[in-house]
């Protein structure tokens, strides 16, 4: 089984799936059609553009069990492969198309009498829309998604997204005149800074906070004049002690001539600890000889969908790390590990 997932991850990692290259889309699902076997129905899907697959064993849209992957990746100079002793490098690898390989193999080798059905995306790094649209057709009663925390972290919240554009008008001037003027430009640095004194940024991974991230600020249109005009763009990920709507009412009344404008938002993922959960931890917990550790993460994925339709989910990735960076791996023992959890929790 290690040599198969290691094989069938390399073909997968083959194709430079990230957003746009359709031709490479085509490609990774023509190949995962050639080794689903007869015996498994497959459901092909199409949802903005974006391919979408759902492997089953059954054709009830009642489902026991959903597991939701996705195979895009976000772009990089380098996609491929390589292995470094019992470590896989390459983008993608722990997010999340390592995981996508343990559950390809899963479904073509073992056999259970629960009714589960295997997702695979190819649009969650830009909204998740198919997997949202999927869960409009196939009723789950339990959602795993491996796609957040890290080495077997059970993971039981995700920040909710928040993303504003703020801009302001002011008083232009000449720059040797910056007394005759209003900078926009910093007029929106100091609204920032003021953010960021309510909501101070994470110090770490453990600190699991709300955090402002300045994306991007644009202003001025001379080198010799104060900036009349300006805009942010900030990004949020927020935790459930604070709401979408405080965090705009107080980042408005910082000043009164500031136009805050939603551009995105994404829902926060919350999960009880229901029976089948506490199964699933009692398995890992006999898979890995060690106990599992219940987080919150500061990232969003695909259960978000599944928690805002009350699904209980279960968000837990395999030994691995870097997602989205040059040295982005994951581990084989942590792919054989993850197989195995699956395979007896299906039993």
């Amino acid at each position: 089984m290690e040599k198969e997932i290691v094989k069938v991850l390399e073909k997968l990692m083959n194709y430079q799936t990230v957003v746009g290259a359709k031709r490479e889309f085509e490609g990774l699902f023509d190949y995962i059609d050639s080794i689903i076997p007869d015996d498994l129905f497959v459901s092909k899907y199409e949802f903005k553009d974006n391919i979408a697959y759902v492997i089953s064993n059954t054709l009830d849209k009642k489902l026991d069990i959903a597991f939701c992957t996705h195979v895009d990746v976000v772009p990089s100079e380098n996609y491929n492969m390589s292995l470094n002793g019992y470590t896989i490098f390459g983008r993608g690898t722990i997010d999340m198309k390592g995981s996508v390989s343990v559950l390809l193999n899963l479904f073509r080798t073992e056999t259970t009498d629960k009714k589960i059905a295997l997702f695979i995306t190819s649009d969650e790094e830009v909204d998740g829309y198919s997997a949202m649209k999927l869960l409009e057709i196939y009723k789950p009663m339990l959602g795993i998604v491996p796609d957040g925390g890290s080495n077997f972290d059970l993971i039981v919240e995700e920040k909710g997204l928040l993303q504003l554009k703020l801009s302001i008008e002011t008083k232009s001037a000449h720059a040797a005149e910056p007394y005759n003027g209003v900078n926009a430009i910093t007029s929106l640095i100091d609204v920032y800074n003021k953010i960021i004194e309510k909501y101070p940024l994470p110090k770490n991974e453990d600190d699991y906070v709300t955090s402002i991230n300045l994306s991007k600020l644009i202003g001025g249109d001379a080198n010799n004049k104060v900036p009349d005009s300006a805009e942010l763009i900030l990004d949020i990920r927020h935790t459930s002690k604070d709401n979408k709507e405080d965090i705009i009412t107080y980042v408005k009344s910082i000043n009164e001539k500031l136009k805050v404008e939603v551009i995105g938002s994404g829902s926060l993922f919350k999960t009880e600890i229901n029976e089948d959960i506490k199964k699933y931890i009692s398995i890992c917990e006999d898979v890995l000889k060690r106990k599992v550790k219940i987080k919150s993460c500061a990232s969003t994925s695909d259960a978000i969908y599944f928690s805002d339709l009350d699904i209980p989910t279960i968000i837990m990735n395999p030994e691995g790390g870097n997602a989205h960076c040059p040295d982005e791996y994951v581990t084989v023992s942590g792919l054989i590990n993850l197989y195995n959890i699956y395979l007896k929790f299906i039993k």
